[in-house]
């Protein structure tokens, strides 16, 4: 494969991996208390809405030309600028949290059942700090190599359901109703779309074009589906709605006596860890750079280790896994608040700047 069509896959593998490091714990879970019945209907909506999102931020990114976050917003002014970018800075570090906390309790199921929380959280936050001080380029070169190596390893793990699989749990297949639009366990997914918002530092790195990125929300939206109705077409809608961990469940059912680890839960944790380590290295280094450049006085080598810090000490502060699955209910109006105002700013800052660019050629040809 040429070095030209690797760059192009650069973010689209790097933007389906952050997908996968969040998706694969909390969502089947969450969706499957949506409604009772299609569950591919607001599975839609989500991708629907994070494709929105997605276009007005890239467009806005766009029209602006090489800016990050930190670019963008701080000329606005001091004021206006906290306001946005520091809950940004927030959800970002959020992001980084509930990712290394929702893979330790799975690497204590699949993995060391006798082992502390709390060294595993040591030890992920570590590979995460390291991880954020080899800088942008590399994660995304690692996200990359890693994405050529475990997305087989992931799609094998979810492929090895259909041996357990039982159509007739499908149905019914359609609401038409749309009933779960009324509840407030509607907008627990959503948090699920937040890698769109990750797009936004990439700019003075790499180019982010928006036509790979939209061919992408297809086999997003068919992995979102997919992993929704594992668990039910396993143990049925009732039963799957009941259990903690369905997809993990569902996969750790299988037992295919010719691989060289029997339970498949081990491709999948695996899969699984290189996706975590890369959007929480990410993150970390995201939210670094954002600090710095609104605080230019303190030096990134310094903000890294304390912001890893930070993220190491709020996982370990989460107790429980209910505590962890109820932090993603309350925290719905901080989510959409950052889902809704930032791609709005980035938008509308773009048109500015490139307006006032467009000024500034017109009148130096005249």
């Amino acid at each position: 494969m040429s070095s030209r069509w690797i760059s192009t896959l650069t973010i689209p593998f790097f933007f389906i991996g952050s997908h996968c490091s969040i998706i694969f714990l909390l969502f089947p879970r969450a969706m499957l208390h949506t409604t009772k019945y299609g569950h591919w209907e607001p599975a839609m909506m989500y991708m629907l809405i994070e494709l929105i999102l997605m276009v007005i931020l890239l467009k806005g990114l766009n029209k602006a030309g090489n800016l990050d976050y930190a670019d963008l917003l701080l000329p606005l002014g001091r004021w206006v600028s906290t306001v946005l970018l520091l809950p940004l800075i927030l959800y970002i570090l959020l992001i980084g949290v509930m990712a290394i906390r929702g893979f330790a309790e799975l690497m204590i199921i699949v993995f060391v059942v006798r082992s502390p929380l709390i060294s595993i959280l040591l030890l992920l936050s570590s590979i995460t700090l390291l991880g954020a001080s080899i800088g942008p380029r590399g994660i995304l070169r690692a996200s990359t190599l890693l994405s050529f190596l475990y997305f087989p390893a992931l799609l094998f793990a979810l492929l090895g359901c259909s041996v357990n699989a039982r159509l007739t749990n499908l149905f019914p297949l359609v609401n038409t109703s749309f009933d779960f639009m009324q509840h407030f366990e509607f907008l627990v997914p959503l948090f699920t779309i937040c890698p769109f918002l990750l797009l936004g530092m990439l700019p003075p790195v790499i180019k982010v074009q928006l036509k790979p990125l939209l061919i992408t929300m297809i086999p997003l939206t068919v992995l979102y589906v997919v992993i929704i109705y594992i668990p039910m077409l396993v143990f049925g809608v009732n039963a799957a709605t009941l259990m903690n961990f369905p997809l993990v469940t569902s996969i750790d059912t299988v037992n295919l006596t010719w691989t060289i680890f029997h339970r498949i839960s081990l491709f999948y944790a695996v899969a699984l860890l290189a996706f975590v380590l890369v959007i929480t290295s990410y993150a970390l280094w995201a939210s670094s750079v954002l600090v710095r450049k609104m605080i230019p006085g303190w030096k990134e080598t310094y903000i890294r280790p304390i912001l890893g810090l930070l993220v190491f000490v709020a996982s370990a502060m989460i107790p429980n896994w209910s505590s962890y699955v109820k932090i993603y209910a309350s925290d719905i109006g901080f989510r959409i608040f950052v889902f809704l105002v930032i791609p709005i700013a980035v938008y509308l800052r773009g048109g500015f700047i490139q307006r006032a660019y467009r000024k500034k050629v017109f009148k130096n040809d005249a």
